[in-house]
Order: structure tokens, then C-alpha cells, then sequence
């Protein structure tokens, strides 16, 4: 008995002196990202958080709701985006190291229409786009007609039904988009929109902890993670 008490009490006395067990700060993101995007965003994120000694969780909301939710803090961040939303949206918190470059561009299924005037190409056509991407939001509004929508797919069956004549996505998720409908009609056309850097916007409540992400990002492109994190998801 007396062996017992004193191996409880060691124990008892060791907890005290070393303290309670230290949890990683833990922080929920939401996106509504392409696929590959949304992987790049949880792959990389997943990486960097750890290395920043953070935890990272991937929730999914309607684009708008998702801006919405992070700018009130509702969840921590939010990603992935172009720069220069912090203007809109005061309590969002740039982290600067870039996650990936896309290309914006205009799929059709007719390959003789001309985008050489970019943006201002649009203007004879009826245009459909996913409700809350700002990039097409301030850029698409002078077209002919104008449709937003929820999802994807949604986009890509009212251009293959003949419903509107350009939609507006990502290159290669498009593609990707495309061939898995099976709708091998539908193309990107050239030249791109645009061709832009996408970032992961965190809570101004978290600021202080945007430099250690930054450095970690930079790390993780110093010793070759990020190529081949990169590099894994383009080949699937």
C-alpha cells in the first residue's frame, strides 16, 4: 500500500512540474476553391501550419458566405484569393507568400471567338460565373447578359445546352471539369483573362501569427516541399 501511495504521489508531482500538455493552436479555414486548388490550399496549408506549430482545418462554404464568415470572423482565415481583397474586406489579413498562380479564362464551344481585347472581349456575349469570385464579379459586368451561379457543373451545362455562349473558371480545373462531364466540345479559349497569384486571407484577430506562416511557406519552397507537393497534385 505504502508503495502504491508513493508511486501515486511521484506521479502526482511530475504532472505539476512539467505542466499541463501543450496543445497546437488550432485554425479552421474555409474555401470554395476548385478541386485542385482546394487540395493545393489544404496540402500546403496542412505542411505550413505544422511547421508554424498550428493545426489546420479545411471547411467548405458558398464563395460570398465564405468571404462573409472569415471577414467576421466566424472562422479563421480564408482562401484561396487574389490579392487586394483586405479593401472590401477590413479584417482580412493577407498572408503574402504566394500558394499557387491559375489562369482565369473564358471556355466555349466555339473555338473561333476572339478574346484579344481581354476583358472588354466579352462585352457581345451572355457570360456565366460562380457567384462571389470578385475577379469576374468586377471584370465580366459589362457583358451582354450575365448569369451567376452556385456550382461548377452548373456552369458547364448551360454552355453545353446552349444557354449562354462563354463561361468563365480556371484552366485546368475546367478541363479537368469538362472531360469528367464528358463534354468534349466545350475548350478554353486563348488568350488567358488573366493570370494571378492566389493567397490565404487570415482574421485580423490572428495577425501576429501571419509571419509564421510567411516564413514556413518560405521554407517549405527553400528545401523543394512545395514543388513537390505541386508537382503531386498536377499529375493527379
Amino acid at each position: 500500500m505504502l508503495t502504491q501511495c508513493l508511486r501515486g504521489f511521484a506521479a502526482c508531482l511530475l504532472a505539476f512540474l512539467l505542466g499541463p500538455v501543450a496543445h497546437a493552436q488550432s485554425l479552421t479555414v474555409s474555401t470554395n476553391n476548385t478541386p485542385l486548388d482546394r487540395k493545393a490550399l489544404q496540402q500546403i496549408s496542412q505542411e505550413a501550419f505544422r511547421r508554424a506549430g498550428l493545426e489546420f482545418k479545411l471547411v467548405s462554404l458558398p464563395s460570398e458566405r465564405s468571404l462573409m464568415a472569415a471577414n467576421r470572423g466566424e472562422v479563421d482565415g480564408e482562401g484561396l484569393r487574389v490579392a487586394g481583397l483586405s479593401d472590401q474586406y477590413p479584417n482580412l489579413v493577407r498572408v503574402p507568400e504566394r500558394y499557387v498562380n491559375i489562369s482565369f479564362v473564358a471556355f466555349s464551344r466555339d473555338a473561333t471567338l476572339s478574346l484579344e481585347q481581354g476583358w472588354e472581349s466579352l462585352k457581345p456575349y451572355r457570360v456565366a460565373f460562380i457567384q462571389g469570385w470578385k475577379m469576374f464579379e468586377a471584370n465580366a459586368a459589362g457583358a451582354r447578359i450575365v448569369h451567376r451561379v452556385d456550382k461548377p457543373e452548373q456552369l458547364f451545362r448551360m454552355l453545353d445546352e446552349g444557354r449562354v455562349d462563354v463561361v468563365l473558371y480556371t484552366r485546368a480545373d475546367g478541363i479537368a471539369l469538362a472531360r469528367s462531364m464528358g463534354l468534349s466540345s466545350i475548350a478554353p479559349l486563348s488568350p488567358s483573362l488573366r493570370d494571378v497569384d492566389l493567397y490565404l486571407y487570415l482574421n485580423d484577430k490572428h495577425r501576429s501569427l501571419v509571419p509564421r506562416v510567411t516564413q514556413a511557406l518560405r521554407e517549405m519552397k527553400s528545401d523543394g516541399t512545395y514543388n513537390r507537393i505541386v508537382a503531386a497534385i498536377a499529375l493527379e
